[in-house]
């Protein structure tokens, strides 16, 4: 009985894991047809990821489809071959985190050696799915002010979705759910807290920046989902599915140093004079790097980001206890003579 428990709940995390898979990784899908609208059975399609140079064989089939899933976020190349027709190349075509795109082909008759090439836009329009939302890619993470570094502070862009001021734990909502209504993806991995219904990686500290820091180098792009589909299930707040760069057949790295120092800054509004002016240092650094081990096979990369920081407290409010308890000389004493042992009005100090 042990031994089926232990196999029923490898299957049900292994089924778990192939489903964030699943909506980590998107597809292509489209129909082949010949001028006259006609489906073109058996063409040959090859999916083609333009980084890394990893292939994807398909054919159609008697509807003329063809659909390539579990393709990973990055740009694309599909080429078409059939006998009888010339050979149509499509470029430029980009994959998002988890979503789908389409496209159709029409082939021309003549030479197969002879090659069409055929450039094109995704549409702006979803055409898959009514699901509302949208992607941020690495290079629009990157040109946006984005205090902290902390891409969370982007989610607020998309329609419906919001964050308390300041943020910290639990801050982000969608829709008027709950913040912890919220589900988020890492990569294809599950990545909420059991327990309070956050995210782990990035964890949320409880004012400010996160806890444990996700570069946003490292970042390829992130998905916001605010009326998340069935298939996605048992939350029903915003899905924040964020997928993370790769190596690819060229070396490719980032550098970067943000500082900030009190010398440059003014004056904190309760850090009034005739206080010293307290300091504040903050050094936030560091890098990625990606790679081939064996082109169009196996790839490296990896990132690294580094914080020191220097940030000075307040001073405390002087506050004190109100009532004191004293030893009173005599147990004759009057009522209006244990008065006089009540402690003064607290003070109230800012700053």
């Amino acid at each position: 009985m042990n031994r089926l428990k232990s196999w029923g709940v490898f299957i049900l995390i292994l089924t778990i894991s192939v489903t964030a898979l699943a909506q980590y990784e998107g597809r292509i899908l489209g129909t082949i047809t010949d001028q006259s609208g006609g489906a073109i059975k058996d063409a040959r399609v090859t999916i083609t990821n333009v980084d890394t140079g990893v292939p994807r064989n398909l054919s159609t089939n008697e509807a003329g489809d063809y659909v390539a899933p579990n393709l990973p976020p990055g740009m694309y190349r599909i080429t078409v071959e059939v006998t009888g027709f010339k050979k149509i190349e499509r470029t430029g075509v980009r994959l998002e985190v988890g979503k789908d795109v389409r496209i159709d082909l029409s082939l021309t008759p003549g030479a197969i050696a002879e090659t069409i090439q055929v450039t094109g836009e995704t549409p702006l329009i979803e055409t898959t799915n009514d699901a509302q939302g949208g992607s941020f890619a690495n290079k629009a993470i990157n040109d946006m002010p984005l205090n902290g570094r902390d891409y969370q502070n982007l989610v607020v862009l998309r329609p419906g979705v919001q964050r308390s001021a300041g943020g910290g734990f639990l801050s982000i909502s969608s829709n008027g759910n709950r913040p912890e209504d919220n589900n988020f993806i890492f990569d294809g991995i599950d990545n909420n807290d059991p327990y309070y219904g956050a995210q782990v990686i990035n964890t949320e500290g409880v004012q400010g920046t996160p806890g444990s820091i996700l570069p946003i180098d490292a970042i390829q792009e992130f998905n916001v989902m605010e009326n998340p589909g069935a298939d996605y299930g048992w939350k029903p707040g915003a899905i924040v599915n964020v997928g993370i760069k790769s190596g690819t057949n060229d070396v490719h790295g980032t550098s970067y140093y943000f500082g900030r120092n009190s010398a440059l800054d003014a004056r904190n509004f309760f850090n009034a004079p005739p206080d010293p002016k307290k300091a504040l240092h903050l050094h936030q650094f560091g890098g990625s790097l990606g790679a081939p081990i064996i082109k169009n096979k196996t790839f490296i990369f990896g990132a690294y980001e580094g914080v020191r920081a220097l940030v000075p407290t307040q001073r405390p409010w002087r506050a004190q206890p109100l009532f004191r308890l004293e030893t009173l000389p005599s147990a004759s004493l009057m009522p209006s003579q244990v008065c006089r042992h009540a402690a003064p009005p607290v003070p109230f100090h800012a700053g």
